[in-house]
């Protein structure tokens, strides 16, 4: 049996030889752009135009450095409104409320409703700390000042944005596909535990770490699914290329995986209500259920189509040689729904496997991009570039 420490560490071992995240990676030089963001702004708005308080340029282009380029523009766009809408509001609530507590809560009232409309809701907050800002320095009579925090916001902003376009355009295509390739070879870690520790006096905190790892691999699935939506986005006013390749394939395969471990969750939880009400199992069930459930793990893990099919031959053949009259019915509301769970997690995984027959992916792309990408059909390779 398979141990909860024994599945950490080669979880460990096998996060060790996969080598660096790349939605790490991406992540990191995103941070690094703001911070190259940052800099310049702050250079540009002191230094170079000389403004008295430039600190809003930095803290813009900090802001407006998105995932994507689009997001930025779009975000860069509604964050120069909510610019200039907080200053406004601020010199209009200190010119009829004075700069004291009435004034300044009536701005930040007014501020939030404004940023209930869709086009400021992002930037509600936006809204509310630049009218701090106006207030709390007493810039409503200054008119140089007020300028100067549109300047300021504005030079940020612009920074930010040629940053982002101009320095390494992020493509998160390569990084939605390697958190998926991760995801088939956990599942079946955890459905080789499964199997492993079916035995005839298995306890409920026994299926506990099954539960709690596939419940994680259903966040990284969503996570997955984010990253797609980034991909997606991250096409659009990129200099480096006009739209990332496979995304269709990718989201199929989220579809499959996503399937496969709903069913996975399934059979956990299913093992662990019978593991609480101590219900008797047939070996004539348990002895080959548990053998297939091992097989389908291995299977899963080597991409070994032809196995997939065969085990779920087996699977009909054993729900067949058990529907006799010797079997008690009730008996069926377990085994049933464990052949049904068991047999479309080896349906998902055997579609992807159809999908790598008759391929057309790139060479050059297929040498270099995550297990699960290349064994769709149509990806078709472009930028070889960290994305």
């Amino acid at each position: 049996m398979v141990t909860p420490r024994e599945g950490h560490r080669s979880w460990r071992a096998r996060a060790l030889s996969r080598g660096p995240d790349p939605v790490v990676v991406v992540d990191l030089l995103q941070n690094a752009k703001a911070a190259l963001a940052g800099v310049l702004a702050w250079v540009v708005a002191l230094d170079v135009l000389g403004l008295e308080q430039p600190f809003l340029a930095p803290w813009a282009a900090v802001l407006v450095v998105h995932a994507t380029v689009y997001r930025t523009v779009s975000r860069g766009g509604q964050q120069v409104a909510a610019t200039f809408a907080g200053v406004f509001l601020a010199w209009a609530c200190g010119a009829v409320f004075g700069v004291d507590p009435l004034g300044m809560g009536v701005m930040l009232v007014v501020s939030f409703l404004l940023g209930r409309h869709r086009w400021l809701r992002d930037e509600a907050t936006t809204v509310a700390t630049t009218g701090i800002v106006v207030l709390a320095t007493n810039s409503i009579g200054q008119s140089n000042l007020l300028a100067s925090r549109l300047v300021d916001t504005t030079v940020g902003i612009a920074v930010g944005l040629l940053v982002n376009l101009l320095v390494w355009p992020p493509l998160r295509d390569r990084a939605a596909w390697a958190r998926a390739d991760e995801l088939p070879q956990d599942l079946a870690d955890v459905l080789a535990e499964m199997s492993a520790g079916m035995s005839p006096d298995l306890e409920p905190a026994d299926t506990e770490p099954w539960i709690s790892r596939l419940r994680r691999l259903d966040t990284r699935i969503d996570e997955a699914w984010r990253l797609l939506g980034q991909a997606r986005e991250s096409g659009r006013f990129n200099l480096r290329r006009s739209r990332p390749a496979g995304l269709d394939d990718l989201t199929r395969t989220l579809h499959l995986l996503e399937q496969a471990v709903a069913d996975a969750l399934s059979m956990a939880r299913t093992l662990a209500t019978s593991a609480e009400h101590a219900t008797l199992w047939s070996e004539e069930f348990r002895a080959p259920w548990k053998r297939l459930l091992g097989e389908a793990a291995e299977a899963i893990s080597a991409h070994d189509t032809e196995r997939l099919d065969a085990i779920r031959v087996q699977l009909g053949e054993l729900a067949e040689s058990l529907s006799t009259d010797s079997l008690p019915g009730s008996a069926w509301y377990e085994y049933g729904g464990l052949l049904v769970n068991l047999r479309n997690v080896v349906g998902a995984f055997i579609t992807v496997g159809e999908w790598s027959r008759g391929s057309a992916s790139s060479p050059r792309r297929s040498t270099r991009g995550p297990r699960l990408r290349r064994r769709v059909p149509g990806y078709s390779g472009g930028d070889d570039s960290a994305s």
